[in-house]
């Protein structure tokens, strides 16, 4: 009877703990449903995010001028999802060309991330705009997070989307890149 019991007990943990995972999993289920359009008027895009993001810009001085860099990032549990953009003079696009761009652009990215791992950076297409995509890993806090982004030039713009969440839940950072459009 005392086996029994303990099967019993154990059944019951084991419920237990199913059901924790499966209500900790709720709320990403929930905010991927819940996720509102971003449309900047500046920006000239729409993005879906999973909160009004927050604005912020940076200005860096280089040999051809000032260039303005404006970002909209929205952080929700471990998930991070940020759109920016810059306007760059085009003597830069003549010059350095569009993929050299992508690539100070990436390398930018990788240097604000901590214990970062680049896994590939190709040339891809998102919703019909071409660009490269980068895909990297990281851990920050103990959690092991995937990150993509994808660069695209329209024009003089460079565009950089960005989401790192913890890694099986990729499927929210599908639904940001995929919800991406650019206005005219």
């Amino acid at each position: 009877m005392a086996q029994l019991g303990g099967g019993l007990k154990s059944s019951v943990v084991m419920f237990v703990l199913s059901l924790a995972v499966w209500v900790g999993s709720v709320p990403a289920a929930r905010s991927q449903g819940n996720w509102a359009v971003f449309n900047p008027s500046a920006g000239q895009f729409q993005v879906e995010m999973p909160l009004p993001p927050t604005a912020s810009q940076v200005q860096d001085a280089s040999p051809i001028g000032t260039v303005t860099t404006y970002i909209f990032t929205a952080r929700e549990g471990d998930g991070s999802f940020s759109v920016s953009y810059s306007d760059l003079p085009a003597l830069a696009i003549q010059f350095v060309g569009a993929d050299g761009l992508m690539g100070q652009a990436k390398a930018s990215l990788l240097r604000d991330q901590q214990n970062v791992r680049e896994i590939s950076f190709d040339p891809a297409t998102i919703n019909g705009l071409a660009g490269k995509r980068l895909v990297y890993a990281t851990t920050s806090n103990g959690v092991q997070r995937t990150g993509e982004a994808f660069f695209m030039l329209n024009g003089s713009r460079l565009y950089v989307l960005d989401a790192s969440v913890p890694t099986g839940s990729e499927a929210l950072a599908q639904k940001f890149f995929q919800s991406f459009r650019l206005k005219n």
